[in-house]
């Protein structure tokens, strides 16, 4: 039965099975395909096997209405994607020259040689398939179909599938009737929250989900679009203040454009996030216009040389204190002029916790026009768990600061 908009997402590597990388693809064309209205029943990982690509194809080829398969089509013996799709479809693999000599035509002349010698297998598809024009790589993708299912094959590096799945989502145009309405909820831990919101997503024949993420919870909600509608404004009214607003898709982003809307700089002061918290904020477009820098300070003398916390704060109460916080947080405002500033020291572990400051211990403080707050979470996870909370509760204090300016001075966040 199945078919309709339903689609079947494939990676192929030994690589990836092996747990040598991480699967990528497949996992963003999912979302965007949902965010479409479009229902992807199945996502498989497979092995660089002609045999484990030919069942795939068997089980799924007929019943839906697209297979995307991300990997296999580079030059090297391991990748059988396009032999593996000729074996099923019963077709010769041809070579598409003047799809791939456009291909090398990009790459400087050193490398054309050893392209050319690659095309003796990149270059080929099966009979009767329509090329793929790879801007950013040299393998060719391509996309043919079988029994009212459209299968493509793009390549497995993450930049290149990107690139190349447009042609997947034009193939697949938004449905009207269906859609996907995102609320971003921050500071809330996914249990409190299913509770707290519980009786109104029981009112609506809506698709709910709950995407968990260190200090924030995406409510994705699918169906038609006028429920959508309805259950996203009662969560933004039970939710009031903690929910991102519709333009932002991050915190990081939410905080730019803010801190752009009231004309305000950014600093940060950052020990066990090494960084972690700038580098977010440079990632949105426009952040130069707001963020003045941000201080890597992770020993007790880079604090005091570059930050100017006292040594005396250090001796008398620890790195990793409320008042060392603050210390960092106004320095950081000083040297770089600043309007707002945030601050993170802690113990990421695993090891250099204590019984009075166990691994998960991180001091934070914001400043907002020489007002200050300090406070103390004692987190859970690994490093990188304890790292990525930390960034993401420094952001949370840096919104939550703007947007207490911003309704002082009638300029909300939906305002223009």
């Amino acid at each position: 039965m199945l078919k309709g908009n339903n689609v079947v997402l494939i990676a192929v590597g030994d690589e990836l099975i092996a747990g040598l990388k991480k699967e990528a693809n497949i996992s963003w064309l999912s979302a965007e395909l949902m965010l479409r209205g479009h229902d992807v029943v199945a996502m498989e990982v497979i092995p660089d096997q002609e045999e484990v690509l030919v069942d795939m194809l068997d089980r799924w080829a007929g019943r839906v209405a697209l297979i995307v398969i991300s990997g296999g089509l580079g030059p090297t013996h391991d990748d059988r994607t396009r032999e593996a799709i000729a074996k099923f479809l019963g077709l010769p693999l041809v070579a598409e020259k003047d799809v791939y000599d456009r291909i090398i035509s990009i790459y400087p002349a050193e490398l054309k040689e050893s392209l050319e010698r690659s095309g003796e297998r990149q270059a080929y598809i099966p009979s009767g398939a329509q090329p793929i024009f790879n801007p950013l790589g040299s393998a060719l993708g391509f996309s043919i179909d079988f029994k009212g299912t459209k299968i493509f094959a793009l390549p497995g590096v993450p930049q290149e599938f990107r690139e190349m799945a447009r042609v997947v989502l034009d193939f697949f145009k938004k449905d009207d009737e269906v859609c996907v309405g995102l609320c971003k909820v921050v500071g809330w831990p996914e249990i409190k929250l299913k509770d707290h919101i519980a009786n109104i997503i029981r009112e609506f024949p809506a698709n709910v989900m709950f995407l968990p993420e260190p200090n924030i919870v995406t409510v994705a909600i699918k169906g038609p679009k006028h429920i959508v509608a309805t259950l996203q404004g009662k969560l933004m009214k039970l939710m009031k203040g903690d929910i991102l607003p519709e333009n932002a898709s991050s915190l990081e982003d939410a905080v730019v454009k803010l801190a752009s809307k009231l004309n305000i700089s950014l600093a940060f002061a950052e020990s066990c996030t090494g960084g972690m918290v700038g580098e977010s904020v440079t990632r949105i477009p426009g952040a130069s216009s707001v963020f003045a820098g941000s201080a890597v300070c992770y020993s007790n003398e880079a604090k005091e040389a570059v930050l100017g916390v006292p040594r005396e704060v250090i001796e008398q109460f620890g790195a990793v204190s409320e008042e060392c916080a603050v210390a960092m947080a106004c320095g950081a405002a000083n040297i770089f002029e600043a309007n707002c500033s945030a601050s993170v020291t802690g113990i990421a572990g695993p090891s250099g916790g204590s019984e009075r400051k166990p691994v998960g211990t991180v001091c934070f403080a914001v400043t907002c026009f020489q007002r200050c707050k300090s406070w103390t979470r004692h987190l859970q996870g690994d490093r990188e768990t304890i790292r990525l909370w930390s960034n993401n509760i420094a952001l949370e204090a840096v919104w939550r600061e703007l947007k207490d300016l911003a309704e002082k001075s009638g300029r909300n966040e939906g305002s223009n």
